[in-house]
């Protein structure tokens, strides 16, 4: 496996909001940096939100797709060759500053971790001719969608926003919730009620999912007895799971997320992270944005250049 001749200044695992937002501002302050990231494009998380984006002072977005584009055209007119995409990590050696990849031995003097959140996945015996009917995103589905019934599973702002996305474009949507009250923002819960398009169930769990080739219905049960749910497609919206099995173990975490300080830092050496992978945290592009212009502050400091 190649080995690469630089020592970084700062190595940034994640090309998401906050990994680009560290790296830009490293940039700027003339730092040698690296981006890996493992998908082919730029942006993280942020092509999965289906609905417009409002909460992001940097401009005013049609959906995530739109915003990921704004971020991955800014990117490459500033990194450059410096962002690698398609680069898998394999391992980290937190204490060595070093990243193994499928392009190479990477060695830094800092990192910079932004590895995001993954899809967390339904764990129900779904028959194997309907598998292909469960699904985790409607962005790349939605024209395929429109004016099919759908049931969506969850109580989050995902579930809440594809439901109000899906509805908008015609489908007629139920939404079957375990919990009795919304984890989502009381706003769009609101929507949510208001809008024709849309069923809810809450306190409701699924027994079962039934259909020929495709799938045909759901039947769910709560207090009231049981629901049958036709429909042509469930979209299960369950959270997100942080990515960080690689390194949690090498530095101080709760439940999978990384502790850091108010610099960002963590309990390893030189080692930084932000994002949606932090603790304390939260969960929007604005916090990502934040945490790698902050970490990215952190890191010069460490280097010995002034704040």
């Amino acid at each position: 496996m190649a080995q690469t001749e630089n020592i970084y200044d700062s190595i940034i695992v994640g090309g998401g909001p906050a990994g680009i937002s560290c790296a830009l501002e490293c940039h700027e302050s003339a730092l040698d940096v690296v981006v890996l990231e493992r998908e082919e494009r730029a942006g993280g998380q942020i092509p999965s939100i289906p609905s417009p984006i409002f909460n992001y002072v940097a401009g005013h977005f049609e959906n995530g797709e739109a915003a990921r584009k704004e971020l991955e055209n800014v990117a490459n007119l500033f990194l450059g060759e410096r962002l690698l995409t398609n680069c898998n990590v394999q391992s980290l050696d937190l204490s060595r500053k070093e990243v193994v990849t499928n392009k190479g031995i990477f060695r830094g003097k800092t990192i910079f971790l932004a590895t995001g959140y993954r899809l967390r996945r339904w764990d129900f015996p779904v028959p194997e001719l309907l598998a292909k009917d469960v699904l985790y995103r409607s962005g790349i589905v939605r024209e395929e969608l429109q004016g099919k019934p759908v049931a969506i599973i969850g109580g989050g702002d995902s579930a809440v926003f594809t439901a109000l996305d899906l509805a908008d474009h015609g489908c007629p949507v139920t939404v079957l919730a375990r919990s009795e009250k919304f984890k989502a923002r009381p706003d769009i819960v609101a929507r949510m009620y208001q809008h024709d398009g849309i069923e809810v169930h809450t306190g409701t769990s699924v027994k079962s999912l039934s259909g020929g080739k495709r799938l045909e219905r759901i039947l769910a049960e709560n207090s009231k007895g049981d629901i049958y749910v036709p429909c042509e497609k469930l979209i299960a919206k369950l959270g997100y799971l942080p990515n960080t099995e690689l390194f949690a173990q090498q530095v101080d975490s709760s439940q999978g997320h990384i502790k850091v300080d108010e610099r960002f830092a963590t309990s390893a050496e030189g080692v930084f992270a932000g994002g949606d992978i932090v603790t304390p945290g939260y969960d929007r592009i604005a916090f990502a944005a934040g945490s790698g212009m902050m970490a990215a502050r952190s890191i010069r400091c460490y280097l010995g250049q002034t704040p």
